[in-house]
């Protein structure tokens, strides 16, 4: 039954990281995109996924504070270092369990990037990383959402190198 019903925060948030796709606005995208990080921690902790918990609560830490134009580099190493220290002390995943911090690594240093081709391989390799997590936790419903993701992203490299290219 947990399974069920973390799956369903997990489609809840999922619908939430689409919609902030589609949003315009800055501090929209990251308002809501703090409230699907708040979901897919509590679906993380319902499976048992406690580095994930961990690496999405920074995400959200670093959401607000970039929200709040306060994300600077030293906070974005403080965050890595917490990841990192956070992971290590309560992994019980082996291999699996570092995949979000990994993520969260990556994704906080690679972020203000402004190379859009560099930004979606980012993305890419950090929806990877939650992909293989979000499926070894069976949080199936954000593993779909990770596979598309990582599609809309290759497609979208496709569309800015042939339109580069034309």
């Amino acid at each position: 039954m947990t399974i069920w019903f973390a799956n369903g925060i997990f489609l809840i948030g999922s619908f939430l990281m689409v919609y902030a796709g589609i949003l315009k606005n800055k501090k929209a995208v990251l308002l809501v995109q703090t409230i699907q990080i708040i979901l897919f921690i509590i679906g993380n902790l319902l499976l048992g996924g406690i580095t994930g918990a961990i690496s999405n609560a920074l995400g959200a830490l670093r959401n607000i504070l970039c929200y709040f134009d306060k994300l600077r580099f030293w906070i974005m190493t403080l965050i890595v270092f917490l990841a990192v220290l956070l992971g290590i002390c309560f992994n019980d995943l082996g291999v699996i369990g570092f995949l979000p911090i990994i993520s969260v690594v990556i994704f906080t240093y690679g972020m203000n990037t402004k190379n859009i081709i560099y930004f979606k391989y980012l993305n890419i390799f950090s929806m990877l990383m939650w992909l293989i997590y979000d499926t070894y936790i069976m949080a199936y419903s954000a593993a779909i959402f990770d596979f598309l993701t990582i599609m809309t992203n290759v497609i979208a490299i496709f569309t800015v190198n042939s339109k580069r290219e034309a």
